[in-house]
Formats: structure tokens, C-alpha cells, sequence
């Protein structure tokens, strides 16, 4: 991801949520898109797509910030696991013993276009009850922070020392922003705070899955650079003291 709006930057950025997830093309599709907070996920996460697309014939995207791209650690490699899916649309020849697979993405009539389309949500519906992942840190925490890519690992680090001053925080960190893992919100927190480096674009889906049963804060920066561990810090506090700064979403 990249800094925007126009051509953008190198630097660290997560403005491209809403192409990735939303956007990006004709309507009434989804494509999985996991998001990587390490090298080593990165690579991980590149076999797990691979495998993802064979078996749902559907394009995955590895939605990684700026920062992971230019990072340097170490990985654990590993051979990818050899898995044999359903292919009995491909097109192998029939020898004779079925009928011609057509491949076509062309239907006029509304009636097959119907067909289609149901088909197709059928299959999402199943990715979005296989698919979906998240980590989740301290899951009965008052304050939950909502961050994916490297904004998640600067929170992690602000929990730690958050906790050492006696406050409750934990974290959800999307593995997967679609599916979005509604899991992670099934029990509710008191607040949540969303952390991005944007001007607030996973704050739509948070709040969709919150529902309304706490509140919803933001907590975002453009431009290229990235969050710090003492500002997340200073806006759990001002969500922990009660106060209200007009961020509520």
C-alpha cells in the first residue's frame, strides 16, 4: 500500500483499504485479502493465497503496508504443502466420457447472469465462514485496538506498557480484512480504537461489527509516517479518563 491520493509514495501507508476491499472493479465480487504484519507472514501468507485462489477460483491479494516491503528479518522457510483441490471444470479433455466443459464469462441474459451471480455469493458466503482470521491479545480486555500491518505491532507494544499502568487493552489484529473476522467482535468490549495510517477506512467495518454496543474511536495519520507507541498510548488514556474529543464514530 501505498501514500495517496494521485501517484503517492514509498513511505508506510494503508490508504488503499477501500480499492483492495471495496473497490477495484465491476460490482457484486470479493476477492480474500489477508494482511501480513511480518516478513514472516508475508511469505507465509503468499503460499496461503496460492492455495486460497486454486480452491475458490478466486483472486486473492496480500495487502501489505509500505514499511513491510522494505523491512529486513528473518524467516523460517518452509516447503509449501502439495494440495489437491476439485477440478472437474477444467478443461483436460473429455475423452469422451462427459459432456464439453464451456468456460465463459460472457452472459447476456439476465436470467443466466442471475444464476451466475447466486452462484458466485454462494461461494463467498463459504469463504466468508472458512477464510476469516484474526489474533486477538488480552480477548476480555475494557478497551480493545483494532490495527492490522505494522500498526499492529507498534500497538502490541503499546499494550504492554499500558498494561504495566493498570490499564485493560487488547488487541484484534485482522489476518484477513475480507473476510472480515467478525469473530474477534462477538464479545464486546467496553471502547474500541482503531489504529490506521489513513484517514480512517477499517473504522467502516469495525463499526459495522460493534453495531453500536460501544463506542468506536479513531485514531489515524497520512502522509507516510508512521504511528507511534506514546500516541496510542495518550488516546487509550483519554478513551480510559472518559474523555470526548468529537472522534466518536
Amino acid at each position: 500500500m501505498r501514500v495517496g491520493p494521485g501517484l503517492g509514495g514509498i513511505q508506510p501507508s494503508q490508504s488503499d483499504y477501500f480499492q483492495a476491499t471495496k473497490g477495484g472493479g465491476h460490482g457484486d465480487y470479493r476477492m480474500v485479502v489477508l494482511t501480513p504484519n511480518s516478513v514472516q507472514e508475508m511469505f507465509d501468507f503468499t503460499l496461503d493465497a496460492f492455495d486460497i485462489a486454486d480452491e475458490y477460483r478466486n483472486p486473492v491479494m496480500l495487502l501489505a503496508d509500505g514499511i513491510l516491503g522494505q523491512m529486513m528479518e528473518s524467516v523460517q522457510l518452509r516447503r509449501p504443502e502439495l494440495k489437491k483441490f476439485d477440478k472437474s471444470w477444467a478443461t483436460t479433455g473429455t475423452e469422451k466420457k462427459r459432456e464439453h466443459n464451456i468456460i465463459n464469462s460472457l452472459y447476456i441474459q439476465p436470467e443466466e447472469s442471475e444464476i451466475l451471480n447466486q452462484r458466485l455469493q454462494d461461494k463467498y458466503q463459504v469463504m466468508k465462514d472458512k477464510e476469516a482470521r484474526c489474533e486477538i491479545v488480552n480477548p476480555d480486555a475494557d478497551i480493545m485496538i483494532v490495527a492490522y500491518g505494522i500498526v499492529s505491532r507498534v500497538a502490541k507494544q503499546a499494550i504492554k506498557e499500558l498494561e504495566g499502568e493498570g490499564l485493560s487493552v487488547g488487541l484484534i489484529r485482522p489476518q484477513t480484512v475480507w473476510p472480515f473476522p467478525s469473530k474477534g467482535f462477538k464479545k464486546a468490549a467496553k471502547a474500541y480504537l482503531t489504529v490506521e495510517l489513513s484517514s480512517g477506512q477499517m473504522v467502516e467495518d469495525v463499526r459495522l461489527e460493534v453495531n453500536g454496543r460501544a463506542p468506536v474511536y479513531f485514531l489515524g495519520k497520512m502522509g507516510g509516517n508512521v504511528i507511534m507507541v506514546d500516541e496510542i498510548k495518550q488516546k487509550v488514556k483519554e478513551i480510559a479518563g472518559g474523555m470526548d474529543h468529537g472522534d466518536t464514530i
